[in-house]
């Protein structure tokens, strides 16, 4: 499933990144248009500046808004996805951590009573 969420946010940065790249150059055109010819552009296109103008600010505006929900429905995953590993009784990292400690300190009790039992059957 994680898998499938990289990718999703792996195309999103990449779909980001063209869109910013396009209105950068819309942007650029306009103020070329702007200050190429030297005297006053038609109402057209002032017209059609302005509405660019306009949609680059826009679709920044947007762009600011999908990373801050990022952020939000990575987090809102995390946690779905912890209390589903809780619910199914998954053993966490912390959890294997934990028990691989136990089982290191069981296995040196166990070492040590052998070693016990072989020298109390010795003196025997």
């Amino acid at each position: 499933m994680t898998d499938i969420l990289d990718k999703a946010i792996l195309i999103g940065l990449g779909l980001e990144k063209r869109v910013k790249d396009a209105l950068n150059e819309l942007a650029s055109e306009g103020k070329e248009a702007k200050t190429g010819e030297g005297g006053e552009l038609p109402p057209k296109q002032e017209l059609e500046n302005k509405l660019v103008d306009e949609g680059v600010k826009a679709v920044r505006e947007l762009i600011a808004t999908v990373k801050g929900g990022k952020e939000k429905v990575d987090k809102e995953i995390q946690e779905v996805v912890e209390r589903l590993l809780e619910k199914c009784k998954v053993a966490t990292k912390d959890d294997m951590e934990i028990i691989e400690k136990m089982a290191q300190v069981a296995r040196e009790k166990v070492d040590a009573l052998e070693k016990r039992m072989e020298e109390l059957e010795k003196r025997s």
